[in-house]
């Protein structure tokens, strides 16, 4: 599976060593920070032979990392690696601005306009208008109304008066408790 993330390097870390069973290994985090309407911060990791990939990058520079990302359990608890295997530098016309929707991420329709459907009540996932089948005419949704039933009031012209005191209510006892 390809996972291709697009950010703005943001920071380097440095580079850590270490010795394994299979032999000596090296590990260089990076963080970008994705071009989205709500933009997230991820560390990606580079091993041993990959790491020389990023020396032609700079903090600041627009990337795409093309990604693995496994969890594994250890003492009861799970950790999560994100780990590249290519690094590329997008051209000028493929990078996304900032707060368009980005490629791999799921797209809502959207209205003429270019304006997004309004939050529907019945929660998540929001319910989209779908479009007719081929060789049906597309119908406007029918708008309700509930009338009011016959004998009720049509409006708050009509509602009768409040009384200022609730029946029975009147006038406070003095009994002499404080409430």
């Amino acid at each position: 599976m390809e996972i291709k993330v697009e950010g703005r390097i943001i920071q380097k870390l440095e580079i850590e060593t270490g010795t394994s069973a299979r032999g000596e290994w090296k590990k260089q985090n990076f963080i970008i920070e994705t071009v989205e309407q709500y933009p997230r911060k991820i560390c990606i990791g580079l091993w041993t032979n990959v790491i020389p990939m990023l020396e032609q990058f700079q903090v600041g520079d627009m990337i795409w990392a093309y990604v693995n990302i496994e969890s594994r359990e250890f003492n009861g608890k799970w950790y999560t690696d994100v780990r590249a295997w290519k690094l590329e530098r997008p051209s000028q016309q493929q990078m996304a601005q900032p707060g368009m929707p980005q490629p791999g991420y799921a797209q809502m329709p959207q209205q003429p306009y270019g304006q997004q459907y309004p939050p529907q009540a019945g929660g998540y996932p929001p319910q989209y208008p779908q479009a007719a089948p081929q060789g049906y005419p597309q119908q406007p949704a029918p708008q309700y109304q509930n009338p009011a039933p016959q004998g009720f009031p049509q409006g708050p012209s009509q509602l009768p008066p409040i009384p200022p005191t609730a029946p029975g209510l009147e006038q406070p006892s003095d009994d002499g408790l404080p409430f």
